[in-house]
């Protein structure tokens, strides 16, 4: 993968036509490139980044310091902040 802050290779749009194939691996390996047409930079190709699978193990790591939760700090700002009475009933029960 490319690294942050690189540099981006220019290609032109004949060369991009001609070697597609190389282009098309790096985009795979998450490289960018500046297409250029007479020389003047025409449009940035960049990869689209798909989701992945994360292992249990690496989410895990993301929480790594976060505080701990507590559920009735949560519970009571939720009663604070939400209304959960409804004002008209819009599903009325014939009687």
């Amino acid at each position: 993968m490319a690294a942050p802050g690189k540099i981006p290779p220019e290609v032109s749009v004949r060369a991009f036509v001609n070697d597609s194939g190389r282009i098309t691996r790096g985009l795979r390996d998450g490289e960018r490139f500046v297409l250029t047409l007479n020389g003047e930079p025409l449009a940035d190709v960049i990869p689209i980044h798909r989701s992945r699978f994360v292992s249990t193990a690496r989410a895990q790591q993301s929480f790594v310091g976060v505080p701990a939760l507590d559920a009735d700090d949560l519970r009571r700002d939720l009663d604070a902040m939400v209304d959960d009475e409804l004002a008209d009933d819009p599903w009325p029960v014939d009687e």
